[in-house]
């Protein structure tokens, strides 16, 4: 694809929609934020809220006057070449648009002002030359014409370029926005700005939940997909809500499972309370959605407590994942859980055992592991509120 056609194609993407030769766009706010921008880019000072609203008109009125002073002052100083004074003029109209950048058609009204000012007292002023006077319309005229039409080009062409920076800025936050329904806030703030794609980091405690919708298998075999599909959306939406609402960071689904984590990849300091309170939160809540047969949804839940190490890895389609010892007990806790049950570590139990109620501890023979002490979840303490954690 060529140059020219990419801006053709930019062009009916982003049209200009302006004003004709006043150069406006008919979107008021658009016309508004423009202005302010063109303030910050050519001013690039701090003022008054007034003096944002007239600084155009500010300079259209000292140009201006700067002109009538500079008409008076050579037809006074008759010493001086007749080429001084339309040259005078001309430096000061161009300056307008070169360097203040005024709107077109504040530069075209300048441009007339100079010209009505200086020629009337060329043609009556007995030294000047006719010679002279011709030259002096040429030039003014000439220049004045060139002056507005560089003035239009620049303004019609900043224009251009401060709506594609609009819409490329509207572009970049959607795809930041897409990027963070991928990766946590903390994640995408780091790929920013490291050099490579690798992101690795090692946490002494996180807490760990797995979820599992018990069935799913046999309830998809009797469900059209797209009933099947959305049960577990609206079931897995919820869970992001109760996952937000507790500060956990989601991980991902695997098929019919869901998992979170508390402690990264921002330390929180109450991790473990917010994953057990998030596991009663989803016990209750799954039972309110159901499968397309009816049956209301059960979940499993396993919950470890522990060291870990998350990260990016790959190239493409990656995602944010974690790894070690802690994972996979909490994996298989809620393999050996029953329905509508969490089972939870030794560890997790017993360091949340003055908030929340757990049954006594039971052996329980993990793949890979052996036997190892649990705890079922049985709520929290009455006397004790469950509060959403800080960060």
């Amino acid at each position: 694809m060529d140059t020219t056609e990419t801006s053709t194609q930019a062009q009916k993407r982003w049209p200009l929609n302006l004003e004709g030769l006043r150069l406006r766009f008919r979107d008021a706010a658009l016309e508004s934020a423009y202005r302010e921008d063109r303030f910050r880019h050519n001013v690039g000072l701090t003022f008054t809220p007034l003096f944002r609203r007239i600084w155009q008109l500010l300079s259209v009125v000292i140009a201006t006057a700067t002109i009538l002073l500079w008409v008076y002052y050579v037809s006074h100083i008759q010493t001086l070449p007749a080429e001084y004074g339309y040259m005078g003029v001309i430096l000061i109209t161009a300056f307008t648009y070169t360097l203040l950048r005024l709107r077109f058609l504040l530069v075209v009204l300048i441009t007339v002002i100079g010209i009505a000012a200086y020629l009337p007292y060329a043609f009556t002023a007995q030294y000047i030359f006719d010679v002279s006077r011709v030259l002096a319309t040429l030039f003014l005229v000439s220049f004045g014409f060139l002056g507005g039409l560089a003035a239009y080009r620049i303004e019609r062409f900043s224009r251009q370029v401060f709506l594609r920076e609009r819409q490329l800025d509207q572009e970049r936050s959607r795809s930041e926005g897409l990027l963070l329904n991928i990766l946590p806030q903390a994640i995408v703030e780091q790929l920013k700005t490291s050099s490579g794609g690798r992101i690795a980091q090692a946490f002494d405690q996180v807490t760990v939940v797995i979820a599992d919708a018990v069935g799913s298998t046999a309830q998809g075999a009797r469900s059209s997909p797209e009933e099947f599909a959305g049960a577990l959306d609206e079931l897995f939406r919820r869970f992001d809500l109760i996952a937000d609402r507790h500060r956990l960071e989601k991980i991902k689904t695997i098929g019919d499972a869901y998992m979170a984590v508390a402690g990264a990849p921002v330390p929180m300091a109450d991790g473990a309370g917010a994953a057990v309170a998030m596991a009663l939160e989803i016990l209750a809540e799954a039972g309110q959605v159901r499968w397309p047969s009816g049956d209301p949804i059960q979940m499993r839940i396993g919950l470890a407590t522990g060291p870990a190490v998350a990260g990016v890895i790959g190239h493409r389609k990656f995602a944010y994942d974690l790894w070690g010892d802690t994972v996979n007990l909490a994996s298989r806790l809620q393999e050996c859980g029953e329905p509508g049950q969490a089972l939870v570590s030794e560890p997790t139990a017993r360091q949340l055992a003055d908030r929340f109620e757990f049954g006594p501890a039971q052996i329980v023979d993990l793949k890979g592991k052996g036997p190892t002490p649990a705890h079922v979840l049985l709520g929290s303490r009455s006397d004790v509120p469950i509060s959403v954690p800080s960060s």
